[in-house]
């Protein structure tokens, strides 16, 4: 549900009344908070906010090298958040990186087109533009969706127009200090928990139940920090995340700008314009483009992260669900259209990295048996198995319909054949991108599929891509096409020549 705007009528009023109250509550203590950020009208009057020059951190990336290691921290740099407030857009744009030397330059955008709420986003792989739900994100969240019911603002306007009333404010530890703590219900029907500074009267925090899309239902706590004056209020200019007890990210902005004129980055870009219109026209729409590759066997090709498509007499198998929940149900209703009346039986993992994987749920929400390697096992049962009720995802709800897919564990080599089709997995131990990582081989057209090891069409030699070679000699398959869950398809011969020069 969108985030609803708050505008308190008797909001002034309630300042002054808020003075004679001997046990203060929430309600109390959001008046006086409102009142030290400025007062009832000003803050009452901010539509937009532009946070920019974040510098940072994000903690969660799910890309773990193997598991039971640790997730590798990114830095963010040169963030800019921007929140409309009265829109109810919300839009980011950041430089990611880590010490393994991967960056990228990132936009999610949460806004509108043809008056209907759409996404888009931009990347160093590519642009789409998609429903809302197909926004992923690196930045300070996992999406532009969530900032803004994580919105101070909003949060903070909600709570003081509560009404009078409630429980008393308790006294307790937040980050080391005495806090005064009390809990509101949201319009969109969250119970947050709301933590003020005694002293400044200030809102320093707040925390609530999180569903993430990989995480599953998580506390997640918000600390604000470093309050400054922007357009005649007082903001925070950091905020540290923690989720399920670990760091999540931590951003500390340069400046904030309050009610500029329209930001631009709203605007859908032209390129962007038919994908947008199809967006706002229909519900779960991802820009997927379905290429044939053999009798049978099918490259679909989203924004950045693709899939293959296995096509039996009886049903059908993907390989690699990546990306999002919106992403996998889009390719459901692709393979629909293009192989009616043929289900999808297994969806295979080829490794756990969250933007790899975050489309699995989805997929096991058709019934699709999920497959996964004995290396991946745990990290993915987590993935499938975590509750998601806040709000409920496609495969929490297929579970209490009885509808839901089950998982099926390998080790080392998993197979199927129906006619004259047939799908290996092979589990691939030994390479520096991840450990293990898995391929996937149709035998009757020659073609394996593997995601970032190397990139058909586009890549060249690298180690990751080396031991991929190495380890299709030690398999003894004879491949003839390689197929990407990044780039294209290319031969055999290119993967070749890009590590040994032949």
């Amino acid at each position: 549900m969108p985030t609803q705007r708050l505008v308190p009528t008797v909001l002034i009023l309630a300042l002054v009344l808020t003075a004679c109250s001997t046990s203060p509550t929430t309600w109390d203590a959001a008046q006086r908070a409102v009142a030290a950020m400025g007062g009832a009208a000003s803050v009452q009057g901010i539509d937009i906010i532009v946070l920019s020059g974040g510098e940072g951190t994000r903690n969660r990336l799910g890309q773990l090298f193997e598991d039971g290691a640790a997730d590798p921290e990114a830095t963010l740099s040169m963030v800019e958040t921007t929140l409309d407030l009265a829109g109810d857009r919300s839009a980011f744009e950041y430089d990611v990186s880590l010490a393994s030397g991967f960056m990228q330059h990132r936009i999610e955008v949460l806004t509108e087109y043809d008056g209907q709420r759409i996404g888009y986003s931009i990347n160093n792989n590519g642009r789409m533009a998609s429903s809302p739900g197909g926004l992923f994100s690196w930045g300070p969240e996992n999406s532009p969706l969530r900032i803004l019911r994580r919105d101070p603002v909003t949060i903070l306007l909600g709570a003081a127009a509560s009404g009078a009333g409630g429980a008393p404010l308790a006294e307790v530890e937040f980050n080391g200090s005495t806090r005064l703590y009390g809990t509101i219900t949201t319009s969109w029907g969250e119970e947050i928990g709301l933590y003020f500074d005694p002293d400044s009267d200030l809102l320093v925090g707040f925390e609530t139940l999180e569903t993430e899309p990989m995480l599953g239902d998580v506390a997640g706590r918000y600390s604000l920090g470093d309050y400054r004056e922007s357009g005649g209020v007082l903001l925070p200019h950091r905020v540290t995340i923690v989720k399920d007890g670990t760091p999540f990210s931590d951003v500390r902005y340069v400046s904030i700008e309050v009610n500029p004129g329209p930001p631009a980055i709203f605007a859908v870009p032209e390129d962007l314009a038919d994908q947008a219109a199809q967006a706002a026209l229909e519900d779960n729409t991802a820009p997927l483009a379905w290429t044939p590759v053999a009798d049978g066997v099918f490259h679909v090709v989203a924004y950045s992260h693709h899939s293959m498509v296995v096509e039996f007499p009886t049903f059908v198998a993907v390989v690699e669900a990546p990306y999002t929940e919106i992403q996998s149900l889009a390719l459901a209703a692709r393979i629909e259209a293009e192989i009616p009346g043929k289900p999808i039986r297994y969806a295979a993992v080829t490794h756990p990295h969250w933007d790899h994987t975050g489309g699995v749920r989805g997929i096991a929400s058709t019934g699709a048996t999920v497959l996964l390697a004995s290396g991946h096992e745990n990290q993915m049962r987590r993935v499938i198995g975590a509750p998601h009720t806040n709000p409920p995802d496609r495969l929490e709800e297929a579970r209490r319909a009885g509808s839901a897919g089950t998982i099926e564990a390998y080790d080392g080599m998993w197979s199927t054949t129906e006619g004259d089709q047939s799908l290996a997995l092979y589990e691939v131990s030994g390479s520096p991108h991840v450990e293990p990582v898995v391929l996937a081989w149709v035998p009757s057209a020659g073609v394996l599929f593997q995601s970032d090891l190397f990139f058909p069409g586009t890549g060249g030699g690298s180690p990751a891509s080396a031991h991929l070679l190495e380890a299709i000699r030690e398999l003894g398959l004879d491949v003839r096409t390689m197929v990407g869950g990044h780039g294209g398809v290319g031969p055999f011969s290119e993967l070749v020549a890009a590590n040994t020069g032949d």
